[in-house]
């Protein structure tokens, strides 16, 4: 009989922290667009290797308010900070992405950072 794999216990799994921003821009933008930026200059600014370890990914996206969400590893939200501060443009349009705070929590994190916007 086949077993459930084990997963791993809590001082084994990778700790990470939840990063909100907020875009500013000549134009509204969509989904797609932020997340191939945010890759983009987590690339030319960290490298490969530097991304690697970094392991951003794309929680949320609000197309309305222009603020999202992005988890990456604990030891690196601040090389992640400063790659969105040197983002200057979206697709050819003059834009800024703002990071308003870091959380352990995507709860907290909406309390705390996201709730002017309007996320519940």
């Amino acid at each position: 009989m086949r077993e459930k794999p084990r997963t791993l216990p809590p001082t084994l799994r990778d700790k990470y922290r939840y990063i909100a921003f907020h875009v500013i821009g000549e134009r509204p933008f969509k989904k797609d667009e932020i997340k191939r930026a945010i890759w983009e200059a987590s690339l030319r600014t960290l490298g490969e290797l530097g991304t690697a370890k970094t392991k951003p990914w794309f929680i949320r996206f609000n197309e309305n308010t222009q603020t999202g969400i992005v988890r990456c590893d604990r030891k690196y939200v601040e090389e992640l900070r400063f790659a969105f501060s040197l983002v200057t443009e979206i697709n050819g349009s003059k834009a800024i992405i703002r990071s308003l705070g870091v959380s352990g929590t995507i709860k907290r994190l909406k309390i705390k950072f996201l709730r002017e916007f309007g996320w519940k």
